[in-house]
């Protein structure tokens, strides 16, 4: 696909031409420039910066086939809505196709008449399919959402890490494309994908239109409804993490008298595709869903984003509040959480030889630290993805000035508060690993293992404490009317007041855990 660097004016000719834009948007001009000089690059670009540009562009320039590598139908089926109306002939190879569409592909690719050819990473890797696009000689491998090729990433998926062995036999320049990598994620991307140096562009991933905003969960609903009440009729979307929440909370709202609907992978196509058609077409329409709502959800006018439970990942939040705000106008993001859940993130140890594990437990708690953090937000949110800023100046710990500083000091103090919680999460951290429930702290007090150390007689500080715990567990029993021992057994008393050291702090961390046994 080598081109002189001419042809950057029939670039934009074609991009007027076929896809109705005046003008590069900033950053991609410079991507396409690499790529018409048959260089291979990483583009990092956020959510709406216009990714899917750069590989459509050389394609309809005639530099073809371009084999685009993508996770999703959906996001197949509606990039190749829009090639048609551009008038540039496009395929995909995928699960949902009948007989005849997936023979009609078949002859467009070996008739060398596709421009473009869509594709999932577990379609390309069979050896029938290379020999094909080989046959029609491939100009250029486009990897989408490439963050799937790495541990680190968030959206880890085993057959993209065979991509790059796929791209030398493929023998054509590589693209990857991603909204979501930070450097480490960067560094695997390169390592796995490329054989020789791409050149790598990094856009800014600040969007001063975006106002952030958390906080600790407690009355969730009451949260939630009064961030509602006050946009009401503007659309937007309630991220949780279970399908039964998703609908539970639409049924609340509705009965609040908000205009929510439901949707997750759960539902059957036509109401998924009925409440997508709803989001799009009517006003003040608020979507409370799963990850299923998420990549290809190009809606222009979404005034917020609310997170009901944090995602796992920075990157995952980050493209998730991506949605919100695309207009360019004023939108909110507002992240709920739960103090136990991120000291059962901190809790957890995976181990120190799984590079999946590890990377899964390093983004978690980056989240974390995202929700306690008393600096600027969008400050800590760059600052994952490699990109130095000043304060922003809009999120909730930069708005309010000096009235801001009370609030900034409860997070430090919950911060404290948190890490000392933590060192009691390790009992249940396997419960991490379930998306569809928050951590149960009855759970974790019952699940504490017993130690050899636990026959040996209390110290009297030891003793001091376990009566404490004692007292405090039956004034919790009689409350919610249970047996002590159905509050938390003896034994795991016993352990906390063994196992940690007892100065003021672990004192009021273990009193604190049985008062989370109480709100459970």
């Amino acid at each position: 696909m080598r081109r002189p660097p001419a042809d950057m004016e029939e670039a934009r000719r074609v991009l007027r031409a076929r896809f109705g834009h005046e003008d590069f948007l900033p950053g991609q001009a410079t991507v396409v420039a690499a790529l018409l000089e048959g260089r291979d690059a990483l583009a990092v670009m956020p959510t709406g910066a216009g990714k899917s540009l750069l590989y459509q562009l050389p394609a309809a320039m005639g530099a073809a086939p371009v084999v685009v590598v993508s996770p999703l139908i959906s996001l197949m089926r509606d990039q190749l809505r829009g090639l048609a109306r551009s008038g540039v002939a496009a395929v995909a190879l995928h699960s949902g196709q009948s007989e005849v569409e997936h023979g009609a592909a078949l002859a467009a690719i070996a008739g060398r008449r596709a421009k473009l050819v869509y594709l999932a990473p577990e379609r390309l890797v069979g050896d029938g399919t290379i020999a094909l696009l080989r046959a029609a000689g491939v100009a250029l491998l486009a990897v989408d959402e490439a963050h799937c090729v790495s541990h680190w990433g968030h959206e880890f998926r085993p057959d993209y890490a065979r991509l790059g062995e796929i791209a030398a036999r493929l023998g054509a320049p590589v693209l990857a494309v991603t909204a979501t990598a930070g450097p480490r994620t960067r560094a695997d991307i390169i390592a796995s994908l490329f054989t020789r140096a791409p050149e790598v562009f990094v856009s800014s991933f600040a969007r001063p239109n975006l106002r952030l905003s958390f906080r600790p969960r407690g009355d969730a609903l009451g949260h939630l409804t009064r961030f509602l009440r006050r946009r009401e009729g503007e659309s937007g979307v309630v991220y949780v993490n279970s399908r039964r929440k998703a609908e539970a909370m639409a049924a609340t709202l509705r009965g609040l008298g908000f205009d929510a609907l439901a949707y997750h992978a759960g539902l059957d196509a036509a109401t998924r595709a009925a409440h997508q058609d709803a989001f799009f077409e009517r006003a003040g329409v608020a979507m409370i869903a799963t990850i299923a709502f998420g990549m290809g959800v190009d809606k222009k006018d979404v005034r917020f984003v609310v997170h009901a439970d944090p995602p796992d990942s920075i990157e995952a939040y980050y493209q998730e509040i991506g949605r919100a705000g695309r207009d360019g106008l004023p939108a909110d993001a507002l992240a709920l959480f739960d103090p136990r859940e991120l000291a059962g993130r901190f809790g957890f140890a995976p181990p120190a030889d799984d590079p999946v594990a590890l990377g899964e437990t390093e983004r978690r708690r980056a989240m974390a630290r995202l929700c306690l953090t008393p600096a600027c937000r969008f400050q800590t949110l760059l600052a994952a993805f490699g990109e130095e800023s000043g304060r922003c100046g809009r999120c909730d710990n930069c708005r309010g000035g000096l009235l801001a500083l009370p609030r900034r000091a409860g997070l430090v103090a919950l911060g404290w508060r948190v890490a000392v919680l933590a060192r009691f999460a390790g009992a249940g951290a396997e419960r991490l690993d379930e998306p569809e429930e928050a951590p149960d702290p009855v759970a974790m007090a019952a699940s504490v293992s017993l130690g050899p150390e636990q026959e040996r007689p209390l110290s009297v500080a030891e003793e001091r404490l376990y009566r404490r715990l004692l007292h405090l567990r039956l004034d919790i029993a009689k409350r919610r009317r249970l047996a002590p021992r159905a509050v938390a057994s003896d034994a795991a008393l016993r352990r906390l007041a063994v196992t940690r050291a007892l100065d003021g702090e672990s004192v009021i961390a273990a009193e604190e855990f049985l008062r989370m046994v109480a709100e459970a």
